[in-house]
């Protein structure tokens, strides 16, 4: 059954059976990847999945069901279940998006040549990356991690009101993971690249980068406790401000879960943070006309010049404060409703990550964070395992591992010192240059 005949098919079903309002999505998708060992194909993967889910209103309670079983008995049956489920939720107030015009802007999200990328080619570009690293380095022990893949998918919105919205996408990506030994140190590096081109992979420095990242660390040891101005690499930064984005979402304020409550039109941070949520960007995989609740997307500054400027609205948060929606509303078809940046973007700076080095005699270069069990999103606290450099005079001197770098991010937001003029090359809605943090205490 095709998409947007499911979507008639629930539309109308829930509209028989007394919804007010309601939305549906329905989405299908596809992957095909494989990983690669020692010269040989480890393990090949290909999926598919097909869905449809309705959002429905009666008597002002929301009511949610999903089916990946496309027939029309499995889609009326959704129906049914989602007004069941109104019987057992509180009533919210909320308005559905009336249907508009999409704007006419090309956002790059699908490239038809994508489709004929096939296993083989994925494996030649593997094993070429592979025989490049192990002549790389006379260190390198082996390559763990090796493989490609691609994706696409499609996906429909349609509402009583109007709203039948479709777009689809696909990408691409490689990635590579050496392990070099020197002594009883064992360290990994890791490159990897995304896309909606093959012509991307360049195999050779792929391979150059990954060696170089697993025998840079190779020797570290960790700092003595103490206090110093952090760099956060580009490679890293993205991940540090990832932890905190739900800080800005109207939701988490309103449910006093952010440490952002009453600061609309404050500042906020350093007076060269901008955040954008530049949702028309593209070529980044969170570029959108329109978001999951059917209201079309436009970018906006969130922070400017360390001032915030707004939160992000889903419908249901809009409504609690008259406000418009700000087209952040997040939700797949076997989900409820929640919010989502589209493209997160810190600007980026005038100085190089050089320079930025250089603006203290001493300083931590991270470029590795290791995971996130510390840090919490609410209170803003940050405590987390670290590797890297120490630096001075703005010199790499000796590579770091085993420190945990602490502090809280509300504060490190005001402790910035200057962004570099460099993003990381990674294909992700987060872009975060090189940043300079005053100081951050360091425990080894």
């Amino acid at each position: 059954m095709k998409l947007e005949d499911a979507l008639d098919i629930i539309c109308d079903e829930a509209k028989k059976q007394g919804a007010e309002q309601y939305d549906a999505l329905a989405g299908e998708s596809e992957s095909l990847g494989l990983e690669l060992f020692e010269g040989k194909v480890k393990n090949t993967e290909i999926s598919n999945s097909r869905g449809i889910g309705i959002r429905l209103f009666k008597n002002g309670r929301p009511g949610y069901a999903f089916t990946e079983r496309m027939t029309r008995e499995a889609i009326l049956q959704t129906v049914t279940d989602a007004i069941s489920h109104t019987r057992l939720t509180d009533s919210v107030n909320i308005d559905l998006p009336e249907a508009k015009q999409l704007p006419s802007i090309d956002l790059n999200e699908y490239n038809t040549e994508l489709e004929h990328i096939d296993l083989e080619k994925m494996k030649i570009l593997g094993l070429e990356m592979e025989a490049i690293a192990l002549k790389g380095d006379a260190r390198v022990e082996n390559v763990p991690y090796l493989g490609a893949g691609r994706s696409s998918g499609s996906g429909m919105i349609q509402n009583s009101k109007g709203v039948r919205y479709y777009s689809r996408h696909n990408s691409i990506s490689a990635g590579i993971g050496v392990v070099s030994k020197e002594g009883e140190q064992k360290k990994m590096g890791v490159y990897s690249r995304g896309g909606r081109s093959f012509d991307i992979f360049d195999a050779k420095e792929m391979a150059r980068l990954a060696v170089e990242r697993s025998v840079e660390l190779l020797g570290a040891k960790p700092l003595s406790s103490e206090e110093l101005p952090i760099v956060f690499s580009n490679r890293c930064s993205s991940q540090i401000f990832g932890m905190f984005g739900s800080a800005f979402y109207a939701e988490s304020v309103q449910k006093g879960q952010s440490r952002l409550v009453d600061k609309l039109n404050q500042s906020i941070a350093f007076e060269g943070l901008t955040i954008i949520n530049d949702c028309h960007r593209p070529d980044l995989p969170g570029s959108r006309l329109f978001d999951s609740e059917g209201v079309l997307t436009l970018p906006f500054n969130v922070v400017e010049n360390g001032v915030l400027h707004s939160y992000l609205y889903n419908l249901e948060a809009a409504k609690k404060e008259g406000r418009e929606p700000t087209g952040n509303g997040s939700r797949g078809y076997s989900g409820h409703a929640g919010t989502a940046f589209s493209n997160f973007i810190v600007n980026k700076g005038s100085d190089s990550l050089e320079e930025l080095l250089a603006k203290h005699p001493r300083c931590f270069l991270i470029v590795k964070l290791e995971g996130s069990s510390g840090c919490s999103s609410t209170s803003g606290e940050i405590s987390i395992g670290a590797q890297g450099f120490l630096c001075e005079q703005g010199k790499i001197v000796s590579p770091v591992d085993r420190v945990t770098i602490s502090g809280n991010f509300f504060d490190l937001i005001k402790k910035i010192e200057g962004f570099s003029d460099s993003y990381f090359d990674s294909f992700s809605s987060m872009k975060v240059p090189d940043f300079l943090v005053s100081s951050m205490y360091v425990s080894g």
